[in-house]
Protein backbone atom coordinates (compact mmCIF):
# COMPACT_ATOMS: atom_id res chain seq x y z
CA UNK A 1 0.00 0.00 0.00
CA UNK A 2 1.11 3.52 -1.03
CA UNK A 3 2.25 6.19 1.80
CA UNK A 4 -0.30 8.19 2.91
CA UNK A 5 0.44 10.53 5.81
CA UNK A 6 -2.42 12.67 5.04
CA UNK A 7 -5.30 10.38 5.06
CA UNK A 8 -7.08 9.91 8.50
CA UNK A 9 -9.07 6.45 8.95
CA UNK A 10 -11.37 6.08 12.16
CA UNK A 11 -11.64 2.41 13.46
CA UNK A 12 -14.60 1.85 15.43
CA UNK A 13 -14.56 -1.54 17.29
CA UNK A 14 -16.13 -2.93 19.98
CA UNK A 15 -13.31 -6.12 19.75
CA UNK A 16 -9.95 -4.86 20.99
CA UNK A 17 -7.95 -7.50 19.98
CA UNK A 18 -9.55 -6.98 16.23
CA UNK A 19 -8.83 -3.37 16.47
CA UNK A 20 -5.96 -3.20 17.18
CA UNK A 21 -4.92 -5.43 14.49
CA UNK A 22 -6.71 -3.00 12.00
CA UNK A 23 -4.84 0.11 13.88
CA UNK A 24 -1.52 -1.53 14.34
CA UNK A 25 -1.80 -2.28 10.48
CA UNK A 26 -2.63 0.64 9.12
CA UNK A 27 -0.36 2.46 11.30
CA UNK A 28 2.88 0.68 9.41
CA UNK A 29 1.31 2.40 6.67
CA UNK A 30 1.58 6.10 7.28
CA UNK A 31 -1.91 6.55 8.36
CA UNK A 32 -3.24 8.89 11.16
CA UNK A 33 -5.45 6.64 13.26
CA UNK A 34 -8.89 6.96 15.20
CA UNK A 35 -9.73 4.32 17.15
CA UNK A 36 -13.53 4.20 18.93
CA UNK A 37 -14.40 0.80 21.04
CA UNK A 38 -18.38 2.06 20.53
CA UNK A 39 -20.52 3.39 18.03
CA UNK A 40 -21.44 6.79 20.13
CA UNK A 41 -17.60 7.25 20.63
CA UNK A 42 -16.71 6.45 17.06
CA UNK A 43 -19.90 9.32 15.79
CA UNK A 44 -18.17 11.77 18.18
CA UNK A 45 -15.09 11.08 16.62
CA UNK A 46 -16.51 11.47 12.93
CA UNK A 47 -18.30 14.36 13.58
CA UNK A 48 -15.30 16.09 15.76
CA UNK A 49 -12.28 15.19 13.30
CA UNK A 50 -13.70 14.26 10.08
CA UNK A 51 -11.96 11.28 9.13
CA UNK A 52 -11.39 10.28 5.20
CA UNK A 53 -12.08 6.61 5.66
CA UNK A 54 -14.28 5.14 8.54
CA UNK A 55 -13.85 1.36 9.26
CA UNK A 56 -16.84 -0.08 11.37
CA UNK A 57 -18.01 -3.28 12.72
CA UNK A 58 -21.84 -3.97 12.38
CA UNK A 59 -22.72 -5.62 15.91
CA UNK A 60 -21.73 -2.51 18.95
CA UNK A 61 -23.61 -2.45 22.48
CA UNK A 62 -25.14 1.01 22.58
CA UNK A 63 -25.48 2.40 18.45
CA UNK A 64 -24.50 -0.37 15.61
CA UNK A 65 -22.64 -0.30 12.56
CA UNK A 66 -25.99 0.28 10.06
CA UNK A 67 -27.33 3.60 12.70
CA UNK A 68 -23.36 4.61 12.48
CA UNK A 69 -23.71 4.37 8.26
CA UNK A 70 -26.97 5.82 8.33
CA UNK A 71 -25.82 9.42 10.01
CA UNK A 72 -22.90 9.65 8.06
CA UNK A 73 -24.53 9.33 4.53
CA UNK A 74 -26.82 11.80 5.92
CA UNK A 75 -24.02 14.25 6.99
CA UNK A 76 -21.60 13.52 4.53
CA UNK A 77 -22.12 11.02 2.00
CA UNK A 78 -18.61 11.43 0.42
CA UNK A 79 -16.88 9.61 3.52
CA UNK A 80 -16.08 6.04 2.61
CA UNK A 81 -17.33 3.43 5.02
CA UNK A 82 -16.03 -0.16 4.87
CA UNK A 83 -17.83 -2.72 6.99
CA UNK A 84 -16.33 -5.12 9.12
CA UNK A 85 -18.77 -7.22 9.40
CA UNK A 86 -18.95 -11.00 11.23
CA UNK A 87 -19.27 -13.73 8.85
CA UNK A 88 -23.34 -14.53 10.18
CA UNK A 89 -24.09 -11.14 9.30
CA UNK A 90 -24.72 -11.50 5.46
CA UNK A 91 -28.11 -10.04 5.80
CA UNK A 92 -26.75 -7.02 7.73
CA UNK A 93 -24.08 -6.55 5.22
CA UNK A 94 -26.24 -6.37 2.73
CA UNK A 95 -28.60 -4.23 4.23
CA UNK A 96 -25.24 -1.78 4.83
CA UNK A 97 -24.58 -2.09 1.12
CA UNK A 98 -28.08 -1.15 0.38
CA UNK A 99 -27.87 2.32 3.16
CA UNK A 100 -24.48 3.48 1.46
CA UNK A 101 -21.14 1.38 2.30
CA UNK A 102 -18.56 1.45 0.17
CA UNK A 103 -17.35 -2.29 0.65
CA UNK A 104 -16.98 -5.03 3.24
CA UNK A 105 -15.00 -7.17 5.19
CA UNK A 106 -16.14 -10.77 6.59
CA UNK A 107 -14.04 -10.86 10.32
CA UNK A 108 -12.16 -12.43 11.88
CA UNK A 109 -9.65 -10.73 8.93
CA UNK A 110 -7.09 -13.70 8.19
CA UNK A 111 -5.29 -12.10 5.51
CA UNK A 112 -4.36 -8.28 5.93
CA UNK A 113 -3.78 -7.95 2.01
CA UNK A 114 -7.50 -8.10 1.85
CA UNK A 115 -8.01 -5.05 4.09
CA UNK A 116 -5.08 -3.36 2.56
CA UNK A 117 -7.21 -4.16 -1.16
CA UNK A 118 -10.39 -2.08 0.45
CA UNK A 119 -8.93 0.55 1.47
CA UNK A 120 -7.05 1.02 -1.48
CA UNK A 121 -9.36 0.92 -3.87
CA UNK A 122 -12.08 3.30 -1.39
CA UNK A 123 -9.14 5.61 -1.99
CA UNK A 124 -8.78 5.44 -5.58
CA UNK A 125 -12.70 5.77 -5.67
CA UNK A 126 -13.03 8.91 -3.33
CA UNK A 127 -10.24 10.40 -5.45
CA UNK A 128 -12.09 9.64 -8.56
CA UNK A 129 -14.84 11.02 -6.69
CA UNK A 130 -13.13 14.22 -5.67
CA UNK A 131 -11.36 14.90 -9.15
CA UNK A 132 -14.90 14.26 -10.95
CA UNK A 133 -16.40 16.97 -8.75
CA UNK A 134 -13.66 19.35 -9.58
CA UNK A 135 -13.98 18.70 -12.94
CA UNK A 136 -17.65 19.08 -12.57
CA UNK A 137 -17.21 22.77 -10.47
CA UNK A 138 -14.40 24.05 -13.57
CA UNK A 139 -17.17 22.79 -16.11
CA UNK A 140 -19.85 24.87 -14.24
CA UNK A 141 -17.52 27.68 -14.18
CA UNK A 142 -16.12 27.77 -17.53
CA UNK A 143 -20.09 27.55 -18.15
CA UNK A 144 -20.99 30.51 -16.75
CA UNK A 145 -18.06 32.21 -18.13
CA UNK A 146 -18.68 31.42 -21.60
CA UNK A 147 -22.79 31.90 -21.09
CA UNK A 148 -21.32 35.41 -20.36
CA UNK A 149 -19.17 35.56 -22.79
CA UNK A 150 -21.65 34.48 -25.32
CA UNK A 151 -24.21 37.29 -24.00
CA UNK A 152 -21.88 39.95 -24.11
CA UNK A 153 -20.82 39.08 -28.12
CA UNK A 154 -24.41 38.62 -28.72
CA UNK A 155 -25.26 42.24 -27.04
CA UNK A 156 -22.43 43.78 -28.91
CA UNK A 157 -23.51 42.04 -32.52
CA UNK A 158 -26.98 43.10 -31.64
CA UNK A 159 -25.12 46.92 -30.90
CA UNK A 160 -23.19 45.97 -33.93
CA UNK A 161 -25.89 45.08 -36.68
CA UNK A 162 -28.13 47.65 -35.41
CA UNK A 163 -25.31 50.31 -36.20
CA UNK A 164 -24.81 49.07 -38.98
CA UNK A 165 -29.10 49.61 -40.02
CA UNK A 166 -28.70 53.25 -38.77
CA UNK A 167 -25.27 53.60 -40.91
CA UNK A 168 -27.34 52.21 -44.11
CA UNK A 169 -30.70 54.28 -43.30
CA UNK A 170 -28.10 57.60 -42.90
CA UNK A 171 -26.61 56.66 -46.31
CA UNK A 172 -30.20 56.24 -48.06
CA UNK A 173 -30.96 59.70 -46.14
CA UNK A 174 -27.76 60.95 -47.97
CA UNK A 175 -28.48 59.79 -51.19
CA UNK A 176 -32.44 60.30 -51.35
CA UNK A 177 -31.63 64.26 -50.09
CA UNK A 178 -28.71 64.63 -52.95
CA UNK A 179 -31.84 62.96 -55.59
CA UNK A 180 -34.75 65.14 -54.39
CA UNK A 181 -32.53 68.29 -54.68
CA UNK A 182 -32.34 67.73 -58.50
CA UNK A 183 -36.14 67.99 -59.11
CA UNK A 184 -36.50 70.72 -56.46
CA UNK A 185 -33.88 72.86 -58.08
CA UNK A 186 -35.56 72.87 -61.46
CA UNK A 187 -38.85 73.66 -60.00
CA UNK A 188 -37.55 76.54 -57.89
CA UNK A 189 -35.63 78.06 -61.53
CA UNK A 190 -38.30 77.47 -63.33
CA UNK A 191 -40.93 79.06 -61.23
CA UNK A 192 -38.56 81.93 -60.21
CA UNK A 193 -38.58 81.82 -64.47
CA UNK A 194 -42.07 81.99 -64.07
CA UNK A 195 -42.04 84.66 -62.03
CA UNK A 196 -39.58 87.18 -63.90
CA UNK A 197 -42.27 86.47 -67.48
CA UNK A 198 -45.21 87.24 -65.00
CA UNK A 199 -44.01 90.46 -63.91
CA UNK A 200 -42.85 91.38 -67.60
CA UNK A 201 -46.24 90.32 -68.61
CA UNK A 202 -48.23 92.32 -65.54
CA UNK A 203 -46.22 95.73 -66.79
CA UNK A 204 -47.17 95.77 -70.61
CA UNK A 205 -50.79 94.53 -69.53
CA UNK A 206 -51.15 97.70 -67.04
CA UNK A 207 -49.66 99.93 -69.71
CA UNK A 208 -51.92 99.03 -72.41
CA UNK A 209 -49.30 97.96 -74.48
CA UNK A 210 -49.98 94.06 -74.39
CA UNK A 211 -50.23 92.59 -77.78
CA UNK A 212 -52.26 89.32 -78.87
CA UNK A 213 -48.72 87.96 -79.75
CA UNK A 214 -47.02 88.57 -76.33
CA UNK A 215 -50.01 86.84 -74.25
CA UNK A 216 -49.63 83.61 -76.73
CA UNK A 217 -46.13 83.42 -75.86
CA UNK A 218 -46.66 84.33 -72.14
CA UNK A 219 -48.95 81.44 -71.77
CA UNK A 220 -46.86 78.96 -74.39
CA UNK A 221 -44.78 79.70 -71.22
CA UNK A 222 -46.87 78.92 -69.02
CA UNK A 223 -47.80 75.65 -69.68
CA UNK A 224 -44.16 74.80 -70.11
CA UNK A 225 -42.81 76.00 -67.13
CA UNK A 226 -46.11 74.39 -65.20
CA UNK A 227 -45.66 71.50 -67.07
CA UNK A 228 -41.44 71.34 -65.78
CA UNK A 229 -42.57 72.23 -62.50
CA UNK A 230 -45.40 69.17 -61.87
CA UNK A 231 -42.80 66.48 -63.52
CA UNK A 232 -40.20 67.69 -60.82
CA UNK A 233 -42.50 67.86 -58.19
CA UNK A 234 -43.91 64.55 -58.64
CA UNK A 235 -40.66 63.30 -58.97
CA UNK A 236 -39.38 64.64 -55.71
CA UNK A 237 -43.27 63.44 -54.39
CA UNK A 238 -42.65 59.65 -55.39
CA UNK A 239 -39.01 59.87 -53.96
CA UNK A 240 -40.13 61.37 -50.69
CA UNK A 241 -43.05 58.77 -50.84
CA UNK A 242 -40.20 55.88 -51.56
CA UNK A 243 -37.67 57.09 -48.88
CA UNK A 244 -40.53 57.49 -46.22
CA UNK A 245 -41.46 53.70 -46.82
CA UNK A 246 -38.83 52.09 -46.77
CA UNK A 247 -37.11 53.97 -44.27
CA UNK A 248 -40.30 53.33 -41.75
CA UNK A 249 -39.47 49.84 -42.70
CA UNK A 250 -36.16 49.27 -41.91
CA UNK A 251 -36.22 51.16 -38.58
CA UNK A 252 -39.44 49.08 -37.80
CA UNK A 253 -39.80 45.35 -37.51
CA UNK A 254 -43.96 45.10 -37.59
CA UNK A 255 -45.34 43.00 -40.19
CA UNK A 256 -47.81 43.99 -42.89
CA UNK A 257 -49.47 43.30 -46.15
CA UNK A 258 -48.03 44.61 -48.93
CA UNK A 259 -47.34 44.10 -53.15
CA UNK A 260 -43.97 43.07 -53.58
CA UNK A 261 -43.43 43.97 -57.15
CA UNK A 262 -43.85 47.47 -56.08
CA UNK A 263 -42.44 47.35 -52.51
CA UNK A 264 -39.10 46.11 -54.63
CA UNK A 265 -39.44 49.32 -57.09
CA UNK A 266 -39.84 51.64 -53.86
CA UNK A 267 -36.18 50.05 -52.86
CA UNK A 268 -34.74 50.02 -55.88
CA UNK A 269 -36.33 54.04 -55.77
CA UNK A 270 -34.45 54.99 -52.59
CA UNK A 271 -31.26 52.92 -53.91
CA UNK A 272 -31.13 54.88 -56.91
CA UNK A 273 -28.42 57.43 -56.07
CA UNK A 274 -26.02 54.53 -55.26
CA UNK A 275 -25.38 53.43 -58.69
CA UNK A 276 -27.19 55.71 -60.84
CA UNK A 277 -24.13 57.41 -62.59
CA UNK A 278 -22.63 53.85 -63.29
CA UNK A 279 -23.30 51.74 -66.02
CA UNK A 280 -24.64 49.18 -63.58
CA UNK A 281 -27.83 47.43 -64.86
CA UNK A 282 -30.70 46.08 -62.34
CA UNK A 283 -33.01 44.00 -63.29
CA UNK A 284 -36.50 42.68 -62.06
CA UNK A 285 -38.55 40.22 -62.70
CA UNK A 286 -41.51 39.72 -60.55
CA UNK A 287 -45.37 38.50 -60.70
CA UNK A 288 -47.61 41.75 -60.01
CA UNK A 289 -50.02 40.06 -58.04
CA UNK A 290 -47.74 38.52 -55.16
CA UNK A 291 -49.03 40.01 -52.48
CA UNK A 292 -47.28 39.45 -49.04
CA UNK A 293 -48.03 39.40 -45.29
CA UNK A 294 -44.46 39.67 -43.88
CA UNK A 295 -41.76 42.17 -42.67
CA UNK A 296 -41.05 44.63 -45.89
CA UNK A 297 -38.18 45.97 -43.25
CA UNK A 298 -36.26 42.60 -44.01
CA UNK A 299 -37.06 42.66 -47.85
CA UNK A 300 -35.45 45.98 -47.91
CA UNK A 301 -32.38 45.12 -45.48
CA UNK A 302 -31.96 42.15 -47.30
CA UNK A 303 -31.73 44.26 -50.73
CA UNK A 304 -29.59 46.81 -49.69
CA UNK A 305 -27.16 44.10 -48.32
CA UNK A 306 -27.22 42.31 -51.52
CA UNK A 307 -27.34 45.23 -54.03
CA UNK A 308 -24.63 47.13 -51.95
CA UNK A 309 -22.21 43.51 -51.84
CA UNK A 310 -23.02 43.64 -55.56
CA UNK A 311 -21.61 47.23 -56.50
CA UNK A 312 -18.53 47.18 -54.05
CA UNK A 313 -17.56 43.83 -53.84
CA UNK A 314 -18.73 42.20 -57.42
CA UNK A 315 -18.75 44.98 -59.65
CA UNK A 316 -14.97 46.38 -57.51
CA UNK A 317 -13.32 46.32 -61.39
CA UNK A 318 -16.57 46.54 -63.88
CA UNK A 319 -17.93 49.70 -64.96
CA UNK A 320 -20.88 47.60 -66.69
CA UNK A 321 -22.41 45.18 -64.35
CA UNK A 322 -25.88 43.21 -64.53
CA UNK A 323 -28.02 42.89 -61.37
CA UNK A 324 -30.96 40.62 -62.10
CA UNK A 325 -33.86 39.16 -59.47
CA UNK A 326 -36.06 36.58 -60.40
CA UNK A 327 -39.10 36.39 -58.06
CA UNK A 328 -41.84 33.72 -58.32
CA UNK A 329 -45.05 31.79 -56.08
CA UNK A 330 -44.52 28.20 -55.85
CA UNK A 331 -47.60 27.20 -54.07
CA UNK A 332 -47.21 28.80 -50.11
CA UNK A 333 -43.97 29.70 -50.76
CA UNK A 334 -41.71 32.74 -52.48
CA UNK A 335 -38.46 31.48 -54.47
CA UNK A 336 -36.49 34.88 -54.44
CA UNK A 337 -33.51 34.48 -57.21
CA UNK A 338 -30.52 36.80 -57.10
CA UNK A 339 -27.85 37.04 -59.43
CA UNK A 340 -25.24 39.24 -60.55
CA UNK A 341 -22.36 38.75 -62.90
CA UNK A 342 -19.59 40.18 -60.63
CA UNK A 343 -16.44 39.08 -60.03
CA UNK A 344 -17.38 35.91 -57.59
CA UNK A 345 -16.17 34.20 -54.73
CA UNK A 346 -13.45 31.65 -54.24
CA UNK A 347 -14.14 28.62 -51.93
CA UNK A 348 -12.90 30.39 -49.30
CA UNK A 349 -14.79 33.13 -48.97
CA UNK A 350 -18.00 31.63 -49.75
CA UNK A 351 -17.34 29.14 -47.36
CA UNK A 352 -17.07 32.50 -44.42
CA UNK A 353 -20.22 34.21 -46.41
CA UNK A 354 -22.41 34.27 -43.65
CA UNK A 355 -20.29 34.39 -40.70
CA UNK A 356 -20.47 37.49 -38.75
CA UNK A 357 -17.58 40.14 -38.72
CA UNK A 358 -16.15 38.40 -42.14
CA UNK A 359 -14.93 41.29 -44.61
CA UNK A 360 -12.40 41.02 -47.47
CA UNK A 361 -12.51 45.04 -46.68
CA UNK A 362 -11.70 45.16 -43.76
CA UNK A 363 -9.88 48.78 -42.73
CA UNK A 364 -11.69 49.96 -45.75
CA UNK A 365 -15.23 50.71 -44.12
CA UNK A 366 -16.20 47.15 -44.13
CA UNK A 367 -17.51 45.47 -41.02
CA UNK A 368 -18.45 41.92 -42.23
CA UNK A 369 -21.93 42.37 -40.73
CA UNK A 370 -23.98 42.50 -44.21
CA UNK A 371 -24.19 38.84 -45.39
CA UNK A 372 -24.54 37.78 -41.58
CA UNK A 373 -27.74 40.15 -41.19
CA UNK A 374 -29.38 38.65 -44.22
CA UNK A 375 -28.97 35.12 -43.65
CA UNK A 376 -30.27 35.87 -40.07
CA UNK A 377 -33.49 37.88 -41.73
CA UNK A 378 -33.80 35.10 -44.20
CA UNK A 379 -33.79 32.32 -41.71
CA UNK A 380 -35.02 33.95 -38.33
CA UNK A 381 -37.38 36.79 -39.41
CA UNK A 382 -38.55 35.11 -42.71
CA UNK A 383 -38.27 31.48 -41.21
CA UNK A 384 -36.86 30.83 -44.92
CA UNK A 385 -33.52 29.52 -46.04
CA UNK A 386 -30.79 30.63 -47.92
CA UNK A 387 -28.59 29.15 -50.43
CA UNK A 388 -25.29 31.05 -52.37
CA UNK A 389 -23.75 29.09 -55.36
CA UNK A 390 -20.44 31.20 -56.68
CA UNK A 391 -17.39 30.80 -58.33
CA UNK A 392 -14.64 33.13 -58.94
CA UNK A 393 -15.30 34.99 -62.23
CA UNK A 394 -18.86 34.09 -62.56
CA UNK A 395 -20.79 36.25 -60.28
CA UNK A 396 -23.81 34.83 -57.46
CA UNK A 397 -26.46 33.33 -57.26
CA UNK A 398 -28.77 33.95 -53.91
CA UNK A 399 -31.71 31.06 -53.83
CA UNK A 400 -34.09 32.87 -51.07
CA UNK A 401 -36.84 30.71 -50.14
CA UNK A 402 -39.60 31.67 -47.66
CA UNK A 403 -43.14 31.38 -46.35
CA UNK A 404 -45.78 34.06 -48.30
CA UNK A 405 -47.68 34.44 -45.43
CA UNK A 406 -45.73 34.71 -41.61
CA UNK A 407 -48.02 34.08 -39.14
CA UNK A 408 -47.41 35.01 -35.24
CA UNK A 409 -47.42 31.27 -34.79
CA UNK A 410 -43.93 31.08 -35.86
Amino acid sequence: MTQAFSKKILVIDDEPCIRDSIVEFLTDFGFEILEAGDGITGLEYFEKYDPDLILCDLRMPGMDGLEILETVVVQKPETPVIIVSGAGNISDTIEALRLGAWDYITKPIQDMNVLCHAVEKAFERLDLINEKRRYQEDLEKANLELKASIETIENTQKRLIQSAKMAALGELVAGVAHEINTPIGVGVTAASYLDVRTREFMNHYESSELKRSELENYLHTVKEIANSILINMERAAELISSFKQVAADQSSEKRRVFNLKEYIHEILLSLRPRYKNTGHVLEVECDETIELNSFPGAFSQILNNLIMNSLVHGFRNMDNGIISMHITRENDNIVFVYKDNGAGMNREQKKKLFDPFYTTMRGKGGTGLGMSIVFNLVTQTLKGHIECQSAEGEGVCFTMTFPARTTEDF
